[in-house]
């Protein structure tokens, strides 16, 4: 029995925890907001697969500081993504854009999906023409053998 009020007990106390969490995170202003919403299209230059607005380098603060210097100098969304683009490569972006090279980037995998895709249809058609074609010579060799 203390076994089941002490789990409840920590079930509840997750829950109080979860929910002050979250009230937190909805209290920021909507510049603060509108921050966090452009660093999450960013990635770390230094970490490998982290986005800049959850990693806790000291750089990443700076660029986040420096994304909130930008919006409050008037600049847009696109703006700042282009800056970073500029200053630290299009690696910072964490997805290749969809022009030039990097569009080929994104269609490559797109055509060799089609072009395998392909292939493995007109090998099942195959097989199954070569089952049939069996199936429609089986009767007949087994009947003139009679």
């Amino acid at each position: 029995m203390k076994r089941r009020r002490l789990w409840i007990g920590r079930g509840i106390a997750a829950a109080l925890a979860t929910l002050a969490l979250a009230a937190g995170v909805q209290a920021q202003t909507p510049a603060e907001q509108e921050m966090y919403d452009i660093a999450r299209e960013l990635w770390c230059p230094l970490c490998a697969g982290i986005r800049l607005d959850a990693c806790e380098l000291q750089a990443c603060a700076q660029m986040r500081d420096e994304i909130a210097y930008l919006l409050a100098e008037g600049h847009d969304r696109a703006y700042i993504l282009a800056y970073f683009e500029e200053q630290y490569g299009v690696q910072v972006r964490g997805a290749p854009p969809w022009t030039g090279f990097y569009g080929w980037a994104w269609l490559m995998p797109l055509l060799v999906f089609l072009a395998l895709g392909t292939v493995m249809v007109g090998r099942m058609r195959k097989a199954a023409r070569m089952r049939a074609d069996a199936a429609r010579l089986r009767p007949e060799a087994t009947t003139s053998s009679s």
